[in-house]
């Protein structure tokens, strides 16, 4: 990395981006909690101070609905002399602290801790590579972004005291990325209200969210035009219960799970390939048989779930492919029981002749499952079931178990026998958001044209999960299949109670707004690890004058503000 003095193209930005991020870092807002609320009055203070607060066409917090941690969105509001509006993303929840071990103490103080890894680097207990660094938890996810993002509306807006700014800005400052991104979903309905007061025509919208090098010794920088998105596809593998001394009367169903565990987690087959980038593979989040104590019975129940990125496949095709594959591995997995135990019959009884009837089993996806047992029972008694084991569990269990516990309960009332693997889908769904030819791609190719010094590379698609997943949706993508085989999913009506425990996304609100979207962000390393720092030269010197030059070149822009 090279120096401050090296790389930094505008000096009088580093000052006040590394104050504002040493400020935001020292509240904690670990997600999901009520401190994400004190680093929201935080940001409103940072953008106020000066007086500015008279300035700002509009700023404040925008509550969370149904929020049970009462938490808002802080956000402030420039009009300038066109509708046509970019907005400044940028989320203040952090993953916790507690990987920093014996020096968590020390992990939401920046200075503090940066310090004692220049101690430890001297005293050759850690590696280390300059004084460029800046360490902490949440200093490059992202609250060194927000501080940039801060930087510049003040800048603006100390502008507009003087001169009508040709274009409307928008800071959003969002809580539980971390989680499951209810401060974005929450922005969705904010930005529609705003655009209607308003009369704004979005061009786009910029998350300062920080990369990486893609390879060691990688000297590049890098800004995307598009994000990844995700899936979380759960898996519930029946056996056949039997006495551990009996096992061929039975099928273990932790064999079955690791099966296709093995087939399927870290397999680079699964993943999606567009215009020369390729997702991680995909990896299990989670996965445990469901016995609840110690016996010498066979586990005939367990489960995964497998963390699935995706560039262009949406809901029904993972679905698909993953049921094929599926019916593929219990098949072989049958096939290789019912020949081990021939030969165990054989060493055991030195019998060839006894007649090993071929082990058979199914997989369904739940919507399948669904639609077989309603026919089996009857479409109130199903409903009846699944309400009462929804309210056996309280309102705050985790979205994931409850979805496992109704799959199992659809499982249970539906009468069938395994071996069998049920398809489903968990919370959270983030869906992918591809390039869009539109004007703010146009300044952001303008901007890294105009500072090769930088080494700024452009990308398609943001390789994290982000916020910018809920503020565009791609034409293609089929939400059906989500819905269906999400049993925790609950459509939302107008004026409808939300049911405790249940998911939903504004999908159409979404695709309304239609929003481009891009991650010009900060540069880091080891975000979510305990020596997460941020590289400060670029990130507080160079990257908010390249974003000011990005904002310049779109408020130069005239005509129809996108086409996207």
């Amino acid at each position: 990395m090279a120096s401050r003095q090296d790389n930094n193209i505008h000096s009088d930005w580093y000052e006040a981006v590394r104050d504002y991020t040493v400020r935001l870092a020292k509240v904690r807002s670990v997600s999901p909690g009520d401190g994400e609320n004190r680093v929201a009055y935080e940001v409103l203070n940072l953008l106020c101070e000066g007086g500015l607060d008279t300035i700002y066409t509009t700023y404040g917090l925008d509550p969370l609905a149904e929020d049970p941690y009462k938490r808002h969105n802080a956000y402030g509001f420039l009009r300038g002399s066109s509708p046509a509006t970019l907005i400044l993303l940028g989320h203040i929840d952090t993953v916790d602290t507690k990987d920093y071990g014996s020096l968590e103490p020390l992990a939401l103080d920046p200075e503090q801790l940066t310090t004692q890894q220049h101690l430890l680097w001297r005293q050759g207990t850690e590696s280390g590579n300059g004084d460029d660094w800046l360490f902490g938890r949440g200093v490059a996810d992202m609250k060194s972004g927000v501080a940039i993002n801060i930087a510049l509306l003040r800048r603006l807006a100390q502008r507009a005291q003087v001169e009508q700014l040709p274009l409307s800005i928008l800071l959003l400052a969002t809580p539980d990325e971390e989680n499951e991104s209810a401060g974005v979903l929450q922005a969705v309905h904010f930005l529609q209200r705003l655009q209607a007061q308003y009369q704004l025509d979005y061009l786009g919208v910029i998350n300062t969210d920080y990369s990486t090098e893609l390879y060691p010794g990688d000297p590049h920088h890098y800004v995307y035009t598009g994000t990844v998105g995700k899936l979380l596809p759960g898996f519930l593998c029946i056996g056949r219960e039997s006495h551990v001394g009996m096992p061929f009367n039975g099928i273990d169903a932790n064999l079955l799970a690791a099966e296709l565990i093995r087939d399927l987690s870290m397999n680079d087959e699964l993943c999606d390939r567009v215009r020369g980038q390729i997702t991680a593979p995909p990896v299990t989040l989670h996965a445990t048989d469901l016995k609840a104590r110690y016996d010498v019975q066979l586990p005939f129940a367990a489960y995964f779930s497998l963390n699935v990125l995706t560039f262009h496949t949406d809901p029904r095709q993972l679905l698909t492919r993953l049921q094929d594959r599926a019916e593929q591995v219990l098949k072989r997995l049958l096939a290789t029981i019912d020949e081990t135990e021939r030969r165990w019959r054989f060493a055991s009884q030195g019998s060839k002749q006894e007649h090993i009837q071929s082990r058979t089993g199914v997989v369904l996806t739940y919507a399948e499952l669904y639609q077989n047992t309603v026919q089996h029972l009857s479409h109130a008694q199903v409903e009846a079931e699944l309400n009462a084991e929804w309210e056996r569990w309280p309102a705050e269990l985790d979205k994931r178990e409850r979805s496992l516990h109704l799959v199992h309960k659809l499982w249970t009332i539906s009468g069938r026998q395994g071996p069998a693997v049920i398809l489903y889908y968990a919370p959270p769904y983030y869906p992918h958001v591809a390039a869009t030819p539109c004007v703010l791609q146009d300044a952001i190719a303008a901007v890294v044209q105009a500072h090769p010094e930088t080494r700024l590379v452009q990308h398609e698609y943001f390789p994290y999960l982000s916020d910018l997943s809920y503020l565009r949706l791609d034409v293609g993508i089929d939400s059906t299949a989500l819905k269906a085989n999400m049993p925790v999913w609950q459509d939302s009506m107008p004026g409808a109670p939300v049911r405790p425990g249940s998911y939903y996304l504004p999908l159409e609100a979404i695709q309304q707004l239609n929003i481009p979207v891009a991650n010009f962000g900060v540069h880091g390393r080891g975000a979510h690890q305990r020596d997460e720092c941020v590289a400060m030269s670029y990130s507080f010197g160079t990257l908010p004058q390249l974003l000011y030059e990005t904002i310049e070149y779109l408020g130069n822009y005239s005509g129809s503000p996108s086409d996207g």
